[in-house]
């Protein structure tokens, strides 16, 4: 998927990683060469309240940095879907954690594994990471040499294997789903 201007929104609970992934997401934007606008916002809870994590990226400069219609939308959980996740523009790409079907079943959009990928992993905390990398997969929005290096600039020594090893899981996760298309 390739607009230009391209307007992507994470979303997820307080404490998922939404806003780290947005960063990443960005900075891989930066290392591309685009430009890149990236904005956040969670509610009065830090934690467990809907979050949300808008990147704008394009070849050109931005003129407008606010994501009002979404192309790209990643929902890590039922409230983020039902507050951010239901709205995206035509020919836009939706991708659910699998979990949120549970509360709503007629969530619309590509459903994966993302939590019990993440789980495998040994840390369930790498959920944003194994979403980032899935969207990227699916989507070509920034190169993934590009968000390789966004997490290890931006992640602790100590979590980086966990999180290459997540960014990889969601590759083949995105990959598996084109291989379905």
């Amino acid at each position: 998927m390739r607009r230009d201007p391209l307007r992507v929104r994470l979303s997820g609970r307080g404490g998922q990683g939404i806003m780290l992934a947005g960063t990443l997401l960005a900075e891989a934007a930066m290392q591309d060469g685009l430009h890149v606008v990236q904005t956040q916002s969670y509610g009065p809870e830090a934690r467990l309240g809907a979050a949300k994590s808008e990147v704008v990226i394009s070849t050109r400069d931005i003129a407008f940095p606010e994501v009002l219609v979404p192309d790209l939308v990643l929902c890590l959980s039922r409230d983020a879907y039902l507050k951010f996740g239901r709205k995206v523009a035509d020919g836009g790409v939706v991708l659910l954690e699998e979990a949120i079907l549970k509360d709503v079943p007629d969530a619309k959009g590509q459903v994966l594994p993302l939590r019990a990928t993440a789980r495998d992993l040994g840390n369930e905390l790498s959920l944003n990471v194994v979403g980032l990398g899935a969207l990227v997969a699916i989507t070509q929005a920034v190169s993934r040499d590009g968000l390789r290096s966004a997490l290890r600039h931006r992640m602790k020594p100590e979590y980086l294997d966990l999180n290459i090893g997540a960014l990889e899981a969601g590759f083949a996760l995105g990959e598996a789903i084109q291989a379905r298309a």
